[in-house]
C-alpha cells in the first residue's frame, strides 16, 4: 500500500512538472513575440579581411565613429569558434558615453552586445573593444585602411584596418505582426511554394507535441 501511495505522489510530480514545463515555454514564446526587433540603426564597412586573431586576452579602440540615438546594442564582425566574454565602452573624450558586456555564450560571425540607449546621436566617438581571457584565436574582421583611421592597442601600435560595426535599435512593430511575413520567405524556393507550408509545418509540429503530453500522462496514470 505504502508503494502504491510513492508511486502516484511520483506520478503526480510528473504531471505537475510536465505541466508547468509546457506553461512555462508557451509563457516564454509569447513574450518572445510581443517584442520588437531588432532594426540597423547604423551599418558599417563590409568586412573584407581579418585585421587580427586574438590570442588569448585583448583590447583594440576605434575612434571616428557616430553613435546613433537610441542604439541599444552594437554588433561587432568579430568570428570564433568559442566565444569569448565581451565588453564594450564607448567614449566622447575621457567621458563614458555608454557601455555594456557579452557573456561567452556566443559563436560565429558576429557578437552582438547590448549597451544602455542614448536620446541623442554623438559623433566622434571612440569604441573600444575589450576581449576577455580565452583558449580559441578571435578574429576581428573589417576594412584595411590608412594607419591613422585603424584600430589602436594600448601597447601604441595600429592593427591593419577598422573593425565593421553595426548600430542596433528597437525596430517598429512586434514580431506577431512579422509572423505571415516570415512564414512566406520560409516557403519561397521549394517544389511547393506557399505561406501555408510554413503554418502546416508549425501546426504539425504543435500537433505532434500534444499528442506527447497526452501519451506521456495516459502512461503515467
Amino acid at each position: 500500500m505504502e508503494d502504491a501511495s510513492e508511486r502516484m505522489r511520483a506520478v503526480r510530480v510528473v504531471k505537475l512538472t510536465l505541466v508547468v514545463g509546457v506553461a512555462v515555454l508557451i509563457g516564454v514564446v509569447a513574450y518572445t513575440l510581443t517584442r520588437s526587433p531588432p532594426r540597423v540603426l547604423r551599418a558599417g564597412l563590409t568586412p573584407q579581411t581579418v585585421l587580427s586573431p586574438l590570442e588569448g586576452a585583448g583590447e583594440a579602440c576605434q575612434g571616428d565613429e557616430l553613435l546613433p540615438a537610441h542604439t541599444s546594442a552594437i554588433r561587432l564582425s568579430i568570428v570564433a569558434y568559442i566565444g569569448a566574454r565581451m565588453r564594450l565602452t564607448v567614449y566622447s573624450g575621457s567621458q563614458i558615453l555608454t557601455e555594456g558586456s557579452r557573456g561567452p555564450d556566443w559563436t560565429g560571425t558576429s557578437v552582438t552586445v547590448p549597451v544602455k540607449p542614448l536620446a541623442r546621436t554623438v559623433s566622434n566617438v571612440k569604441l573600444c573593444v575589450d576581449v576577455g581571457p580565452n583558449s580559441e584565436a578571435i578574429y576581428l574582421f573589417g576594412r584595411e585602411t590608412p594607419p591613422a583611421q585603424a584600430l589602436s592597442v594600448p601597447t601604441g601600435g595600429r592593427l591593419s584596418g577598422r573593425l565593421d560595426v553595426a548600430y542596433l535599435g528597437s525596430g517598429k512593430g512586434l514580431w506577431w505582426s512579422r509572423v505571415l511575413t516570415v512564414a512566406r520567405h520560409m516557403g519561397l524556393g521549394r517544389a511547393f511554394s506557399g505561406t501555408w507550408i510554413a503554418l502546416l509545418i508549425a501546426a504539425l509540429v504543435g500537433a505532434v507535441g500534444v499528442l506527447a503530453a497526452g501519451l506521456t500522462l495516459r502512461e503515467l496514470s
